[in-house]
């Protein structure tokens, strides 16, 4: 009996310790789902820039397209691309043959309306001293004939008659243009040998512009005309030749309605391009457009031209390239800065962050916020420290005292 007593507490006891393992075993699993595992990052003094990034070709500052209002023969080009030019210096000659043949067709033209005016002038002029002389004559013969009507020596038939030939050469005699008895040209012939004269002007102004000439100082950086070809025969239809000023170069950006609020004039922008590698160009927010624009004709989106004038560039910047302008449109110095997913918003709109305490339990903390970039937000408030290890993907699920487990990769970190 005593063995089998024996054998039964053996058993008891067993079962016992079985059942203490596996209470020991659930207590220890539901302690470890209810850690939090916390990635931390040390809170820190820095300066922080919110940035808008744009993108848009570099160009020269100045620009002209040179073109030409004549249509001649190129005889001459005087320039290539890459040559540096003064403004009004000669880039291409034009035939100027066919101009100067219209000119003297002109001159001849001019000449010829001009000595048939003056021997219309001269017949007018006998034609109106005749008249006049034929209206004397009528006025005395109606003076004559009036007494004698009055008399009763002619009818009234014969005197009417009389008068009517004084209406008609008084008519004849206005019907020419003259003033003091010298006669002039109507206004419409006048007219025409003005027109005429103009016309010659403008020709002989046109001489000059055989010169293709570039309106600015600046850079050959396209030349699209070949000697033999017409001015206006380009290739593509392009301008003759493209000047730029590439001392200084620009560049004319997009931005959204949305972002425009926070560009001003003054803002640095710093110019990053492939062909500059880890250099940079710097710049400055020149002009801001007054009106919007539509941003393309698939999109309704509205944007706001800008322009930024680089004033300082590394010597392999060259205008054509496309470039990525970041404008500094904020910045906030020497304060605290999390990155933004760190902090959490209660229903009253209050935000907190969550600091892991040396005993691998959290703590909550009031914050308020300033400067928003795309990567961090400053925040102040009362407790904040240096070096505070900051719960960087906090959830709702955080509450004051709670453990938390330091996640491997901070782990190694430190």
């Amino acid at each position: 009996m005593k063995k089998i007593f024996t054998r039964k507490k053996i058993v008891i006891l067993l079962i016992v310790l079985a059942a203490v393992i596996v209470v020991f075993n659930m207590l220890n699993n539901s302690k470890t789902e209810d850690v939090f595992v916390a990635n931390v990052a040390p809170l820190e003094k820095k300066t922080i820039e919110q940035i808008i990034s744009v993108k848009a070709p570099l160009e020269g500052i100045e620009k002209a397209d040179v073109v030409s209002a004549l249509n001649y023969e190129i005889i001459d080009i005087k320039v290539k691309e890459g040559d540096i030019v003064k403004k009004d210096q000669v880039l291409a000659v034009l035939d100027s043959e066919e101009l100067e043949k219209q000119i003297k067709t002109e001159e001849n033209q001019i000449e010829l309306t001009y000595l048939q005016q003056q021997e219309k002038l001269k017949s007018l002029q006998l034609e109106y001293d005749k008249a006049v002389l034929e209206l004397e004559n009528v006025k005395d013969s109606y003076e004559s004939n009036k007494a004698l009507f009055e008399n009763d020596i002619i009818t009234e038939e014969n005197f009417k008659k009389i008068e009517t030939s004084l209406v008609e050469a008084r008519k004849n005699v206005e019907g020419y243009n003259a003033v003091n008895g010298k006669v002039s040209l109507s206004s419409a012939e006048e007219k025409q040998l003005e027109i005429q004269r103009q016309q010659l002007e403008e020709k002989k102004e046109d001489l000059d512009k055989i010169y293709i000439k570039s309106p600015i100082d600046g850079t050959v950086t396209r030349v699209n005309v070949n000697i033999g070809r017409y001015a206006k025969d380009t290739e593509d239809e392009k301008a003759m030749f493209v000047v730029e000023n590439l001392q200084n170069l620009q560049m004319k950006v997009s931005i959204s309605e949305f972002d425009i609020g926070k560009i001003k004039n003054g803002q640095t922008v710093k110019v990053y391009s492939d062909i500059l590698g880890n250099e940079f160009a710097e710049g400055t927010v020149a002009r801001i457009s007054p009106t919007a624009e539509q941003k393309d004709s698939n999109n309704m989106e509205r944007v706001i031209p800008v322009l930024i004038d680089i004033v300082k560039k590394p010597d392999t910047l060259i205008a054509g390239v496309i470039a990525s302008a970041k404008i500094n449109v904020d910045k906030s110095e020497n304060v605290f800065a999390v990155p933004a997913g760190a902090i959490l918003q209660d229903e009253n709109e209050n935000h907190k962050i969550f600091i892991l305490n040396d005993d691998k339990t959290v703590k909550s903390v009031a914050v308020e916020i300033g400067l928003e970039t795309d990567l961090e937000t400053e925040i102040w408030g009362e407790g904040l420290q240096e070096g505070m290890n900051v719960v960087v993907n906090p959830d709702n699920t955080l509450t004051d005292g709670m453990a938390a487990s330091l996640n491997e990769e901070n782990k190694e970190d430190k």
